[in-house]
């Protein structure tokens, strides 16, 4: 590389590529329900001053696809359901003279599936691998594979450059994230495969000082599970209190049981938290691997949630092998009796690298390779004891059922806390259902780059 080589910035594309459920929409109702991803903004964070890199960011969610320009190097991050459009970009931008490199939960956890369609891949935290990756490229000689796996203690992560984020392309909520492990070994879950089960954790100091230079009031913590090491959220929750703040964020619902990080956590400002009930059985809970989750309690838990004015949204997976049409009906009739402020669904999905998806391969039950589909609103396997179209048809009336107007009415009129948030929150999963429900999937194309691939509604 010549000194004038050198000297030239290095032009970057950063791209989240879209998938069936996460795609541009032309409505300010999109933008009310989409929060800020942090993974691009936390790339760009990294970036070496001395490369004066030009950088481009481009979240296909929530703006149309980049698909002209001249760049020496582009970056997509990319899920099990977003790989397919991963792929094909890597393949669009490579004939335009790109290098392009990947990663993100998939690419992680089927890294030799990546290999073959980018040039370059990134595997595991890409807060140690990423500059050096970087560096490598503008020494001339980037390797094909970076590797780093979660070890414990700290991972450093910087303040993102949220000062890239497109203008009123998202809510008006700061994202952030403090620890992205989870001491829990479900069998559908990717979270343990990235991250581990411990020891991915920030310094708390260094989320106390990010929350205090944005100014932000409102916040959402994207940890997988804010109740991951008791210590770390009980250090975390004390140190959010005198900045009086509010945020929502997930954990599991044993928090509640634990009355000092609960009530530190009820003093820190929280007022939401998204809570994976996944099933009203206990034998599926022990079968999965979830056994914090004591289902006689839920009613309970939920309870001393709304007794602090904390709303909880509850997420229920439908199709897990002691399932059956009955018990799942069954649930969708128990739901309303639990008092959550709303209700996600979502079917077993067996994404790749979890130990549910080795299961269901090694038995034959994967019943298509299209990973655009592994979105956890299609069916991709034989179900123990209903037909696919049965479980999918399932998950259309759960949704249908629990979103019913007189029913949303219900969730609102009879919780504390500001009705009008949560009636536009009910309203907007009422929405989305019947987007999943309407789904044209024949016109989805994720191999198209123009913007005309996003009429699929």
């Amino acid at each position: 590389m010549s000194a004038a080589e050198q000297e030239a910035p290095v032009r970057i594309l950063l791209i989240l590529p879209f998938d069936r459920t996460y795609r541009y929409r032309k409505s300010a109702f999109s933008v009310a329900i989409s929060y800020a991803p942090l993974t691009l903004i936390t790339l760009a964070a990294l970036v070496p001053p001395h490369l004066n890199a030009e950088l481009t960011l481009c979240d296909e969610g929530v703006s149309p696809p980049v698909t002209a320009g001249d760049f020496d190097l582009v970056v997509i991050t990319a899920t099990a359901s977003s790989s397919p459009r991963a792929y094909a970009l890597c393949r669009y931008w490579r004939e335009r003279g790109a290098r392009t490199a990947m990663g993100g939960a998939h690419v992680t956890l089927q890294p030799d599936e990546a290999a073959q369609h980018a040039d370059t891949v990134l595997i595991g935290a890409g807060e140690l691998i990423w500059p050096q990756f970087l560096q490598d490229m503008a020494d001339g000689h980037p390797q094909p594979r970076y590797q780093h796996r979660p070890e414990r203690g700290f991972l450093p992560m910087p303040v993102p450059r949220r000062d890239l984020l497109p203008s009123r392309a998202y809510m008006n909520i700061a994202t952030i994230i403090a620890d992205r492990g989870c001491p829990l070994a479900c069998e559908f879950c990717s979270v343990q495969h990235q991250w581990g089960r411990k020891g991915t954790a920030r310094p708390a100091a260094d989320v106390i000082n990010e929350i205090k230079q944005s100014g932000r009031q409102r916040w959402i913590f994207l940890d997988p599970n804010l109740y991951a090491d008791r210590q770390y959220s009980l250090e975390l929750f004390r140190a959010l209190i005198p900045l009086k703040i509010r945020w929502s964020g997930l954990a599991t619902l044993n928090v509640t049981d634990d009355d000092e990080v609960f009530r530190a956590m009820c003093d820190s400002g929280c007022e939401g938290l998204l809570i994976g009930l996944e099933n009203l059985s206990q034998q599926t809970m022990t079968a999965t691997g979830k056994n914090c989750n004591q289902v006689s309690e839920y009613r309970r838990q939920i309870r001393r949630l709304r007794d602090n004015r904390i709303a909880a949204l509850g997420c229920f997976v439908l199709g897990f092998d002691e399932d059956t049409p009955e018990s799942i009906r069954d649930t969708i009739r128990q739901i309303p009796s639990l008092g959550l402020d709303l209700v996600r669904f979502s079917v077993l999905t067996p994404l790749p690298g979890t130990r549910l998806w080795q299961r269901m391969a090694e038995n034959g039950r994967l019943i298509t390779q299209d990973l655009s589909l592994y979105d956890n609103e299609h069916v991709v396997f034989q179900p123990q004891n209903m037909s696919p179209e049965t479980l999918q048809s399932l998950l259309h009336e759960a949704w249908r059922e629990t979103y019913r107007l007189t029913a949303i009415l219900r969730r609102v009129l009879h919780r504390p806390g500001s009705r009008f948030i949560r009636l536009a929150a009910n309203l907007g999963f009422r929405l989305y259902a019947r987007r999943l429900r309407h789904e044209k999937t024949g016109l989805f194309n994720p191999a198209i780059v123009t913007n005309n691939t996003r009429k699929t509604d």
